[in-house]
Parts: structure tokens; sequence; C-alpha cells
């Protein structure tokens, strides 16, 4: 006879949860005065560390549109971070 209910299966054990700083990727979001961030490649990309995405971050507010970038994490779904200020 076959299981065919879709009830959740109870493992043994603790249960693993890595912290919001341990996942190792990072990514930035922008909040634009006008249009999207989808022009901007940073928002694009994935970060290893969260000073590189820090550093990236530094490099967007050279655009006169971007108000405001916060940096998540590449979980699904994302976790926020923190913000960067200009």
């Amino acid at each position: 006879m076959t299981k065919t209910t879709l009830e959740p299966e109870l493992v043994d054990g603790p249960v693993q949860v890595r912290p919001a700083d341990s996942s190792g990727i990072f990514r930035v979001h922008a909040i634009m005065r006008q249009g999207t961030a989808a022009s901007i490649p940073a928002v694009w990309e994935r970060y290893s560390t969260l000073e590189a995405a820090r550093a990236a971050v530094r490099a967007m507010y050279s655009n006169d549109r971007v108000l405001r970038v916060m940096i998540v994490t590449g979980d699904v779904p994302p976790r926020f971070v923190e913000w960067v200020e200009r």
C-alpha cells in the first residue's frame, strides 16, 4: 500500500537553522526616485561577502536616481540584512 497523503514527515533530531549572515550570498535592492533598478548591473549580482555588497552599494549611490539601498540574503524568501545610507 502506498502513502498518498501530503503530510510532512517527522525527522528525528535537532533542526539545523543557519543565521542570516552565514548563507554566504547577499544581494542588493535599490529604491529608485524614478523607474526601476533593472538598469543597474549591481542589482543582478550576487555577493559572497557583506563587505562586497557594501562596496557595490557605494558605487550605486553615484547614480542620482538611487534613493536608498538595502542588502538582503540570497535565500528564498530573502531576509533583510541592513540599509546602507549615503
